[in-house]
């Protein structure tokens, strides 16, 4: 089985688990993993939303899951696309969209795709921003990643890495690994040098919890 494959069936298994984190809910084990090992994805949903902003922007939301990210900017006024390889994911999105919708008057614009963005993503459209959050902690080859997004940005581009020496690295590899799912971690150092190799000069490398995040100017 190809790693994107093991990728995509594992968000399939775990979609409802890992939508979970965000709302710290689950048994007393899972909740307590989430306050030790998760302080990193809140401070990163946190930040995200702060380089947003606000005001009339279109954005693309590359491995959106069920929508954590483009719910709230939808609600600032921006024009959203959120896709992702899991049909689990997209569907829980799609109802996420559903139940909020009942209680407004109109309809957020939003729109999800189930497709893999390196592969399968077609658009001639330029995004004002561009997030891939929680997406290369599972690509095995990054750099032609970073290149398509820069492709379909006109604005800014903000992106999730995973730091490579942290306490949390080796109890997330073991746990991934039980699940058959592989992962991968990087260094300041490594992030600098893929940025350099896709000619994007102008960013900002900052620091959270077991990881960085990235936003770049393109």
């Amino acid at each position: 089985m190809s790693e994107d494959k093991k990728v995509k069936d594992y968000f399939t298994r775990a979609a409802r688990d890992f939508d979970e984190i965000y709302d710290n809910t689950g048994g007393p084990i899972k909740r307590l993993a989430n306050l030790l090992f998760r302080k990193g994805m809140r401070e990163r949903y946190n930040l995200t939303l702060q380089f947003c902003g606000t005001g009339n922007k279109s954005v693309l939301d590359i491995g959106c899951g069920a929508g954590r990210f483009t719910l709230p900017l939808a609600e600032r006024g921006m024009k959203l696309v959120g896709i992702d390889y899991s049909t689990e994911m997209i569907r829980m999105a799609n109802q996420y969209v559903k139940s909020y919708a009942e209680n407004r008057e109109k309809p957020l614009p939003v729109t999800y795709l189930c497709c893999d963005f390196l592969n399968d993503f077609d658009t001639k459209e330029k995004f004002d921003i561009t997030l891939a959050i929680g997406v290369f902690d599972y690509l095995k080859h990054p750099l032609p990643f970073i290149q398509k997004m820069k492709d379909v940005t006109r604005g800014l581009m903000i992106i999730s890495f995973p730091a490579k020496y942290t306490p949390q690295m080796p109890i997330r590899k073991l746990w991934l690994a039980t699940k058959d799912c592989p992962v991968y971690f990087y260094t300041k150092a490594r992030i600098i040098n893929l940025f350099g190799s896709a000619n994007i000069r102008k960013y900002e490398i900052a620091p959270i919890d077991a990881g960085f995040l990235v936003k770049a100017e393109v």
